[in-house]
């Protein structure tokens, strides 16, 4: 099995954070979606 780097972006507001996902190498990064700024759920 070979291991893969991943790359995680966070863009950071005071109501939500955009999330992409980026795999080691030169691809593009992928859009992952927008969570709230809430902690609760962020623990989760």
């Amino acid at each position: 099995m070979k291991d893969t780097i991943k790359y995680v972006g966070l863009d950071v507001s005071k109501e939500k954070i955009a999330v992409a996902i980026a795999d080691e190498g030169r691809d593009e990064p992928r859009y992952w979606g927008m969570i709230p700024t809430r902690w609760n759920q962020l623990e989760s």
